[in-house]
């Protein structure tokens, strides 16, 4: 018999800060070809989130900074844009410009072009127009990937010593909001054990109107031999109204006993934490 409790607490920022694990992923790159490419090409962007802040009919103006990384290469870029979502085991989703009701994609304009070059190490500030419409649906959020492609692919090589040609997209996902309070509200809805699986289940909902990041902490005891096991943290990622499955390993070697578990969720800038336990047996 599985139990399952749920808490939320209030930390001071202190230890809110030692609790919270910033988490910031320098950029999305995606090969053409899967190989080792980077001594030879590559690009890099900063930000690679942008957020708007926008009501309906309003606009505002944004700069990405992208530098080709490369010594020796000239990158012929071009820019395009897509629609994006997360799935519900937090994986990105990339679909065809305006065909989701969170869409943003067309509400994007490149003023200096949607073309151009970088020659080795060159960088170049480009500057993204979003003009909100004056009439939009009732969606938190609106979303777009915008995505810096390579049309000229340089000669490499794979990892077998072959031949191939390398091109390079790198995404940037922007991001759209209405200027009202922010409310970050992410919560427990469910929490199992999978024993076919060994692993532990726990459901997520954002229930706020922000895009939120958040790290889940998973602490087990042996409630025979008190014995503590600490799973490796979950850092995961949520747009409003998303439901998230976090799947979370169990050691191999888990000693058979019943066990509680205790999982601390701690969301980035917000000074409270959300927890969930559960009891469940290992018979294996």
């Amino acid at each position: 018999m599985n139990s399952i409790a749920y808490f939320t607490t209030v930390l001071p920022p202190k230890l809110m800060k030692k609790l919270c694990l910033i988490y910031k992923p320098l950029l999305l790159l995606f090969f053409s070809i899967g190989t080792q490419i980077f001594a030879q090409s590559g690009i890099s962007v900063s930000p690679p989130r942008t957020y708007f802040t926008l009501n309906p009919g309003e606009s505002d103006r944004k700069k990405i900074l992208v530098t080709n990384v490369s010594d020796v290469s000239t990158l012929e870029l071009s820019i395009s844009f897509n629609d994006w979502k997360y799935d519900n085991y937090g994986s990105n989703v990339i679909s065809d410009p305006n065909t989701l009701t969170i869409s943003a994609a067309k509400w994007i304009t490149v003023l200096s072009g949607n073309v151009f070059k970088l020659g080795p190490k060159e960088s170049k500030e480009i500057e993204v127009l979003m003009q909100v419409p004056d009439k939009i649906n009732s969606e938190n959020i609106h979303t777009a990937m915008m995505y810096i492609t390579q049309t000229n692919p340089v000669e490499g090589k794979n990892k077998s010593g072959e031949n191939i040609k390398i091109s390079i997209r790198t995404g940037v996902k922007i991001y759209q909001r209405l200027n009202i309070g922010r409310n970050q509200d992410i919560d427990f809805t469910d929490f199992k054990f999978d024993k076919a699986n060994n692993q532990l289940i726990l459901n997520v909902q954002n229930d706020g109107n922000v895009w939120s990041e958040g790290t889940i902490k998973n602490e087990l005891i042996n409630q025979e031999t008190g014995k503590q096991t600490i799973l490796k943290d979950v850092v995961f990622y949520s747009l409003p109204n998303d439901k998230r499955i976090v799947l979370m390993s169990l050691p191999e070697d888990l000693e058979k006993g019943n066990y509680i578990v205790t999982a601390t969720l701690a969301l980035d800038d917000v000074e409270n934490i959300k927890i969930a336990e559960l009891s469940f047996s290992n018979e294996k």
